[in-house]
């Protein structure tokens, strides 16, 4: 089952919706490699992805937020903490034991599960501000 984002979970804000489709890519790129037997090299690269998508979407979207007054944004910045940590702790199991299997299926549930988490509740309410901002 590919894990590619359902249209349900597009927010209507087009850069938001953009990142996030490229995040479940590599989502699916890692489900593909797992089917495949390719998944210990995959897992480097989607962990590399994480680390640039940490330092640039996330970091991005809370400039936007405190840019823009968005009154959620300490819990929004929150869930991303949670995400950033919980990811430092799987690159530093990769970097000490490698490939694991038991990893590398944490990686691939940790990558939809966070995302389609934080997209239905939290950056909805953000999509849901940047729209009404934006309405005349």
């Amino acid at each position: 089952m590919a894990d590619s984002l359902d249209p349900a979970l597009l927010l209507g804000v087009p850069e938001l919706d953009r990142q996030h489709q490229d995040f479940f890519a590599r989502s699916d790129a890692l489900i593909h490699a797992i089917r495949h037997g390719a998944s210990r090299h995959e897992v480097g690269r989607t962990l590399a992805y994480l680390r640039d998508y940490a330092k640039t979407h996330l970091s991005a979207e809370e400039a936007l937020m405190r840019d823009l007054g968005y009154p959620g944004v300490q819990d929004h910045q929150r869930e991303h903490g949670v995400f950033v940590r919980d990811f430092k702790a799987l690159e530093a199991e990769y970097a000490r034991d490698g490939a694991s299997p038991s990893l590398i299926l944490r990686v691939s549930s940790h990558l939809s599960g966070w995302l389609r988490q934080h997209i239905r509740k939290t950056d909805r309410e953000l999509a849901a501000f940047l729209r009404r901002r934006q309405a005349p």
